[in-house]
């Protein structure tokens, strides 16, 4: 077993507080405060990172922000992901032929990871950009959780908390089957939301849905899901008769990308 590195795990604590918040400031206290670490370390652990170049501390408001450096590395990761290279070029051609944003993400352990992104951001837009993190967890991930084993769907499952009863459980084990019959998941706005299990659509019953994303899995030559190509920022509600033609050309893409990693 490997020893624990303290410095390490905060280092990497302070760096994805900042990725999960790219549009604030922070000061040593909140930083500090917020990750639960010494004041005193946490002045050393900043300046260490500031001398490297993964951290901004701006003279004026002392306020720290990611650096630059971190904008080199990232393009170089990038490089390494083929699934995520070989995608790019579809998702700009869909968000050109749909007028949509879209971006494609992984999941690492319990957190799904924005990778890359294609189309134009508009105002009120999904913030998603490269270096986000979000839970694993429902609602969220459907698509990841859907192909994998049962191990992988109890733990996804846990994280709704202890004490749930089958048939509270039931609405997020049928919501995976609709999935992976379908081959894409649907998730509907805020104003269309009514509980956790009804974020991830599951019946074309109403005449026109506001949508919030449709995902859609790619699958290493294994079968596991290693992306998941998300198609946002529609402008408009979607008619039901329309749903198919944006859910085909985002698998059309997503299966194009699973046959060239073959």
């Amino acid at each position: 077993m490997a020893r624990p590195a303290p410095a390490v795990d905060r280092a990497v604590a302070v760096l994805n507080h900042l990725a999960a918040y790219p549009e604030r400031t922070f000061t040593l206290s909140a930083l500090a405060q917020e990750l639960g670490i010494n004041k005193a370390t946490a002045h050393a652990l900043l300046a260490a990172l500031v001398d490297a170049g993964y951290l901004i501390r701006d003279d004026g408001t002392k306020n720290y922000t990611l650096g630059a450096t971190l904008i080199a590395l990232g393009n170089a990761a990038s490089l390494t992901n083929p699934a995520a290279r070989l995608a790019l070029p579809y998702m700009e051609r869909l968000t050109a032929d749909l007028d949509v944003e879209c971006v494609a993400s992984t999941a690492i352990h319990d957190e799904i990871v924005i990778l890359t992104r294609a189309g134009t951001p508009r105002p009120f837009s999904l913030n998603a950009h490269p270096g986000q993190r979000l839970p694993l967890a429902p609602p969220l991930g459907a698509v990841f959780v859907a192909w994998a084993n049962a191990e992988a769907v109890e733990r996804w499952l846990a994280h709704l908390g202890p004490g749930l009863t089958e048939a509270e459980l039931k609405p997020y084990r049928r919501a995976l089957e609709f999935v992976r019959e379908r081959g894409y998941s649907v998730g509907l706005g805020p104003a269309a939301v009514v509980g956790d299990e009804e974020y991830v659509l599951t019946d074309l019953v109403k005449a026109s849905y506001e949508v919030h994303h449709i995902g859609a899995p790619v699958f290493d030559p294994d079968g596991r899901v290693v992306l998941e190509l998300i198609m946002f920022g529609f402008r408009d509600t979607i008619a039901r008769e329309d749903m198919p033609r944006y859910a085909e050309r985002l698998c059309q893409a997503a299966e194009e990308v699973s046959k060239a990693l073959a």
